[in-house]
């Protein structure tokens, strides 16, 4: 996973991630190998956001979008999207952000806040 210094664009890069492709009918499971390319850009500044059930905070870019590359493969099966052409989101969310135990350590600090 690589960051820019602005920390508005993530790329996560797998090569020949080895899996297991379990499947109901007929039930079992089979090895199988994924790869996969993932970009995320963020833009328009970003919101802050708070809950206290459950114990969340985080900041996030106010737009995302997200695009990447895919490829599967098995005994006897194997799909790729097309490189030349990466898959675009129709939703993609960036950010970063704090929930459960570490929040609530956070919160009950009179010297520290929420993001």
């Amino acid at each position: 996973m690589t960051t820019s210094a602005s920390g508005n664009v993530v790329t996560v890069d797998a090569r020949d991630v080895a899996v297991m492709d379990q499947r109901p009918l007929p039930a079992g499971t089979t090895n199988a190998m994924v790869s996969f390319q993932l970009t995320w850009k963020g833009g328009g500044g970003r919101r802050r956001l708070a809950a206290s059930t459950p114990a969340f905070a985080g900041q996030f870019f106010r737009r995302a979008r997200a695009r990447g590359t895919f490829a599967a493969s098995e005994e006897g099966f194997a799909f790729a999207s097309d490189s030349r052409k990466p898959a675009r989101s129709t939703f993609a969310e960036l950010g970063i952000e704090r929930n459960g135990a570490f929040l609530a350590a956070a919160m009950q600090c009179p010297r520290c806040a929420a993001p």
